[in-house]
């Protein structure tokens, strides 16, 4: 009994025994749920965190696949475009992440309609639209991440003709004041060559190289970005001047006096000027190649030239003398009022030959690319102070050659053409006309005073007698002289091959296009 009784007043002074038990398991099980609750934030803030990464890295693998079809879209001949058309899929791996990819290439044509990718190889087009979705692999419990990438490029076609220089004067070119000659690729590949001399006289810039026969000449600030190359000496007189790339004579000296050379000066004689104080700059007394020989390149308007140009859409030809625009029209009895593109009427007697004048009142409303063959002997098409405003490529064809002067504009009409998609422009003289050569009797082609050929039209001078660009003039395009080229004054050009679709020795195909990226974006898939 008394046992009994000692376990009980021992019972009585523990009372929390029991509590504290219950409260210990209650911890365990507090700490077991913020445990999981723990590990699955972590799990999540995981998931979420790959997929974040999954996402970044999808809009990382479509740009990449934009950039890489732009790319070999720029580097494709017309005839490989086919394999960069249409729907083309990729896979690329980023770590342990696997990326699929899907995109779409669609090539477009200058009226904004889309070319089939089987007529790739045939037709001329100017714009591309590339548009990539990236697709991930799943991580567990999410969704794979899916990012979308579009682009719209401007493709510029260049020509595999022979028609490859920005300048080409088969004698000697001078050029006196102000002048700046760039290229619309915005690469340096606006070239100049001469079958005769070249004298730069001051105050000029040429994004590309001069080739001369004869000697090279820069008498005051002229910069040449890439090469000096001449047969004869290389002399720059001012420390102004500069050249970018090599100064180079195969058969005479290079004197640089203070001029700097982003290269080297290589003579077959000698090399001398301050930059040759830098060792390896300047080397005399070597073997240097002659600069690649071209001959002026023939054009010729016939028949069959005309079946070549016609074969490309210019089916319309308008041949003169013809109606009331007759040979001799300077000053024809009742017949000098014309209404032009501004509707407005105007008195051109005195002001232009007969082709002129029907252009000042019919280019703005042509049904199509144009032809327009001037077969008087001795009118050239002439322009004094009259503005002409194409609505279409127009071909002119002149015996005779051209004058245009006294501030003549030519400006493509608004919303036809843009200076990104230009209307064409084609002055020719051509070198045999209808079976007979053309004799030079002074200028084939004269730009004598502010002649302005708006950007928004592309032209070629094309003559096989000599060129000349008396003030201030603006062109994009090409000048082909079959005798010699003079620049009075500031000549403002961007070089941009022109097709010649018929009459030309070579191929007038397009070899390959410019790209220019318009915009890159993200948009949804």
């Amino acid at each position: 009994m008394t046992r009994v009784l000692r376990r009980i007043r021992e019972a009585r002074q523990r009372p929390d025994d029991g509590i504290a038990i219950v409260a210990a398991i209650a911890v365990v099980a507090l700490v077991g749920v913020l445990v999981v609750v723990t590990v699955g934030i972590a799990l999540t803030e995981a998931r979420q965190t790959g997929r974040d990464r999954q996402r970044s890295e999808a809009v990382a693998a479509a740009e990449a696949q934009v950039t890489t079809l732009t790319a070999q879209i720029q580097a494709a001949a017309p005839t490989a475009l086919a394999s960069l058309c249409g729907t083309i899929p990729t896979t690329s791996t980023v770590g342990r992440d696997t990326y699929t990819s899907s995109t779409t290439v669609t090539y477009y044509n200058a009226a904004g309609t889309a070319v089939p990718c089987t007529a790739l190889a045939t037709t001329t087009v100017s714009q591309a639209a590339i548009k990539t979705t990236s697709t991930s692999s799943r991580i567990s419990g999410t969704q794979a991440a899916r990012r979308t990438v579009e682009s719209l490029v401007r493709l510029t076609p260049h020509y595999a003709n022979n028609l490859d220089k920005a300048i080409f004067s088969d004698a000697t070119m001078t050029v006196s004041n102000k002048t700046v000659l760039a290229s619309k690729s915005g690469t340096p590949d606006a070239d100049i060559y001469t079958n005769g001399d070249f004298y730069c006289r001051n105050n000029q810039e040429y994004h590309g190289s001069i080739y001369a026969q004869g000697l090279i000449k820069l008498e005051a600030q002229c910069t040449v970005s890439v090469d000096a190359w001449a047969k004869g000496n290389v002399e720059a007189t001012n420390q102004s001047a500069s050249i970018g790339g090599r100064a180079l004579s195969s058969n005479g000296n290079v004197s640089l006096n203070k001029t700097p050379v982003g290269q080297q000066a290589r003579a077959r004689y000698t090399a001398s000027g301050d930059v040759c104080a830098t060792a390896g700059k300047c080397f005399s007394n070597v073997v240097v190649d002659a600069p690649p020989t071209t001959s002026f390149p023939q054009l010729t308007w016939d028949s069959g030239a005309a079946a070549g140009w016609a074969s490309h859409g210019y089916t319309n030809v308008v041949t003169f003398p013809q109606g009331n625009f007759q040979c001799g029209w300077y000053n024809p009895p009742g017949n000098q009022d014309l209404v032009g593109a501004d509707g407005q009427t105007r008195n051109l007697n005195g002001k232009a030959d007969g082709v002129g004048a029907w252009l000042y009142a019919n280019a703005f409303k042509l049904p199509g690319p144009t032809i327009v063959v001037n077969t008087c002997a001795n009118d050239r098409v002439t322009l004094q102070g009259i503005d002409i405003v194409p609505n279409n490529d127009i071909v002119l064809i002149s015996r005779a050659g051209f004058t245009f002067s006294s501030n003549t504009t030519i400006t493509a009409k608004a919303g036809t053409a843009t200076a990104e998609d230009p209307a064409l422009l084609y002055l020719i003289q051509p070198s045999v006309f209808q079976g007979a050569t053309i004799g030079c009797s002074g200028d084939g082609i004269a730009l004598d005073n502010q002649v302005t050929v708006d950007k928004t039209v592309n032209t070629l001078l094309y003559s096989p007698c000599s060129i000349r660009k008396a003030n201030k003039s603006e062109i994009v395009g090409q000048v082909y002289s079959g005798k010699s080229v003079t620049v009075d004054n500031q000549l403002d050009m961007t070089y941009i091959p022109m097709p010649v679709w018929g009459g030309l020795s070579g191929s007038s195909t397009v070899s390959s296009y410019g790209v220019e990226v318009q915009y890159t974006r993200e948009t949804t898939p």
